[in-house]
């Protein structure tokens, strides 16, 4: 199916006979060239889950990088970005990325990517093409030198392997309505598969609509979207030969599974300015149908689950200072055939009515330009039914632009 998808998809493309847009026409969009370079580093009193032990819960299949940080110090997240733009006719951008966990060291050429805008029909398109991240909404782009928290969503996590990044293409149409003080984006993305939970080459479709509305110091966004994957013998390889995270491989199950995934999302936010203050909420709803076969070198067994991700957040900002909340909750429907209860509990997908959630408490402190003072309380109880964790951190978030 999305082989076909792909087909027709590039076919639009080519026929569009399309034109980049010049300076003089909607430069806008463009950027001014750019280098930064971002930074978290962050302290814990404990972590989610043991130490040696598998996150997994109860339920779900998880995949990508979805891997809790551990206790004590650690460099969560640095990054290297960069940005050209060519005459105002298209631009350039790369992210090398790392992280330290359980005394292992990844740094990868995370992002690199072009992009243009395009006149067609008296209408402006964004188009971008390369090993991008997914725009359909921020959740699923966690980094910890961004985010408003030192772990990443259970959304993200449990959904899409943490953060979203693929070898793809995008287009979108954008637009501003004057009278409705209103700018709307609608667009179509395709991937390879490289991204958890597709596997390569079985690819990944999804289309999206964002809309932004402003009004003197109230702002708003909604942005709803579908996303369609593939995967073929999909492996969980989070915990490997050289990337085990402080894991047995003793202790790992070589499971897989074959089938779809399809994702739809609701994202919706508020925010209001007043004088000195700034006042902002947030809903987003993920849910994943999940159809096909788990299966080991011995027993297989046919899942159809139904996954719903919701997360409530707020803060309220004056100056230097932020204070931030967050709850989120998961929920899991999973109906087998053709297997044991034995086999299905092997491969941890047993859940008997368990929740994953977590609620978050964070102070933020922007104490020097370029640095931002980060304290959490986080009470997790996403691993083990009737297991819970509370973690108490520090940190610092840093970014510093080199050009």
């Amino acid at each position: 199916m999305l082989k076909c998808i792909k087909s027709v998809w590039l076919l639009s493309l080519l026929s569009l006979g399309y034109q980049p847009v010049m300076a003089h026409q909607k430069a806008s969009l463009l950027e001014q060239d750019s280098l930064k370079v971002l930074a978290a580093l962050t302290y814990r009193n404990n972590q989610i889950g043991n130490s040696g032990e598998v996150w997994q819960p109860s339920g779900f299949l998880i995949g990508g990088e979805a891997v809790p940080s551990d206790e004590g110090a650690s460099l969560d997240d640095i990054q290297l970005q960069g940005y050209i733009n060519i005459n105002q006719d298209y631009y350039v951008a790369a992210k090398v990325s790392g992280h330290n966990h359980n005394g292992e060291n990844n740094l990868e050429l995370e992002n690199i990517w072009f992009g243009t805008e395009l006149q067609f029909v008296n209408q402006t398109f964004e188009f971008e093409a390369g090993k991008i991240a997914t725009a359909v909404t921020d959740t699923l782009n966690y980094h910890s030198s961004m985010d408003t928290f030192s772990q990443a969503p259970l959304s993200a996590d449990i959904l899409f392997g943490r953060h979203f990044t693929d070898i793809g293409a995008r287009i979108a149409l954008v637009n501003l309505n004057e009278q409705l003080n209103l700018t709307y984006k609608l667009g179509v993305e395709l991937f390879n598969g490289d991204n958890f939970p597709a596997t390569s080459g079985e690819g990944s479709v999804s289309v999206f609509s964002h809309f932004t509305f402003q009004h003197n110091a109230f702002q708003s966004q909604a942005k709803f979207w579908l996303m369609y994957s593939e995967a073929e013998q999909r492996d969980d390889v989070r915990y490997s030969e050289g990337h085990s995270h402080g894991i047995s491989l003793d202790n790992v199950i070589d499971s897989y599974f074959t089938g779809n995934t399809l994702n739809a999302g609701v994202y919706l936010d508020g925010t209001w300015s007043y004088e000195q203050w700034r006042f902002h909420t947030e809903f987003e709803w993920i849910q994943a149908q999940v159809d096909g076969q788990v299966f080991t070198t011995t027993q297989s067994a046919y899942v159809d689950s139904v996954q719903n991700a919701y997360r409530l957040a707020a803060f309220v900002e004056r100056k230097k200072h932020s204070i931030h909340l967050a709850y989120e909750l998961l929920s899991v429907e999973n109906q087998f055939s053709q297997t044991t209860e034995t086999f299905v509990d092997q491969v941890g997908l047993s859940n008997y009515g368990f929740e994953p959630n977590r609620v978050s408490i964070g102070w933020h402190y922007a104490f020097h330009p370029g640095f931002v003072l980060r304290t959490e309380w986080m009470r997790d109880e996403s691993n083990v039914l009737d297991e819970v964790n509370s973690i108490v951190s520090l940190g610092i978030q840093w970014q510093y632009d080199l050009l």
